[in-house]
């Protein structure tokens, strides 16, 4: 006698197919958003790394940093024009102007804030939206020096130039670093060049 599948066995191996299914459609889905925040988080590294490096080789911090990071201390095209020419960044510069040109025009900027700028082209500006929230000049990379040199940057607070951080990322933290690196991620993240073995136990 021949044996088939009953009508609740079907029904099992249906269920089981929808939920493999459920679940690879949510990781297709959220992949583009992960490589971004990859490459974010990649871009944050190597500016942290490039500015380490510009100080190893000079010996100080150029003076528009260091203006900068008293002021607002976004890498703007003045700031970042020191990464582009002396560190090795994959930055487009004029040397005329010493200022960033091309994509990179506005500054050091999100993958996100990036997309936009090179979608809007020469109109692009600061102010405009980015998808995943804030504005370009929002979406900029942001620094902090170790200026007394003593191998901590105290008092580095985000909050004052990412809005809407979770309340335990809105307070000011001391990071064991020469250089400290941060931007805006995607739903209210903090993208930084530190872990958090580098703000335990800094005085």
């Amino acid at each position: 006698m021949k044996k088939g599948f009953t009508l609740i066995e079907l029904l099992v191996v249906i269920g089981i197919i929808s939920i493999l299914m459920a679940v690879l459609v949510s990781g297709f889905k959220n992949a583009p958003e992960k490589a971004e925040l990859a490459k974010c988080q990649e871009l944050v590294k190597n500016t942290e790394t490039a500015l380490v490096a510009l100080f190893d080789e000079t010996g100080a911090w150029p003076k528009c940093l260091i203006a900068n990071n008293n002021a607002a201390p976004g890498l703007d095209a003045t700031a970042a024009y020191p990464l582009a020419s002396r560190a090795g960044m994959s930055l487009t510069y004029d040397s005329n102007t010493k200022k960033l040109s091309g994509i990179d025009r506005l500054g050091i900027v999100t993958p996100w804030a990036a997309a936009v700028v090179k979608q809007n082209g020469t109109s692009a500006s600061d102010n405009d939206r980015v998808p995943i929230g804030g504005t370009i000049a929002e979406h900029r990379l942001f620094y902090a020096l170790d200026l007394d040199g003593d191998g901590a940057i105290e008092g580095v607070n985000p909050a004052s130039t990412v809005e809407g951080l979770p309340s335990k990322l809105a307070k000011p933290v001391n990071v064991r670093a020469t250089a400290a690196v941060w931007c805006r991620g995607p739903k209210g993240k903090l993208v930084t060049s530190w872990t958090d073995g580098q703000t335990e136990g800094v005085r």
